[in-house]
């Protein structure tokens, strides 16, 4: 399956065969506690020559624990992280997400039906 985007590729609507609804294009970045303001970790929005800066994967699962040092989205919500889809809109997902649900929405053209969520 292929991410949203790879570095390097430009991407039109139409090669988003899934539906731009159907996938994740943003979401909330993890950052713990004690690395807040630690630039390696904690580093602005996108940081293009630095992949910990915008390489968050949907395979990592989501968090909500503050002091999780993993490389994820994650956020300061109960339960839940936003993210911004293809077409828009933004949504909670909540941390308990199916693993794979949460991969067929971070990705492009796999035409799968996607699990209620």
């Amino acid at each position: 399956m292929r991410g949203p985007f790879q570095l390097g590729t430009g991407k039109r609507f139409a090669d988003f065969t899934d539906g731009l609804s159907n996938v994740i294009w943003v979401g909330e970045k993890q950052v713990a506690l004690t690395q807040q303001g630690v630039g390696w970790s904690d580093c602005s929005t996108y940081n293009g020559d630095y992949p910990t800066c915008w390489g968050r994967g949907v395979t990592t699962g989501l968090t909500t624990n503050p002091r999780d040092t993993g490389i994820k989205f994650g956020s300061r919500h109960t339960g839940v992280v936003q993210f911004c889809f293809g077409d828009g809109r933004v949504r909670s997902l909540p941390v308990s997400i199916d693993p794979y649900t949460l991969t067929l929405l971070g990705t492009r053209g796999h035409g799968q039906v996607i699990p209620d969520y």
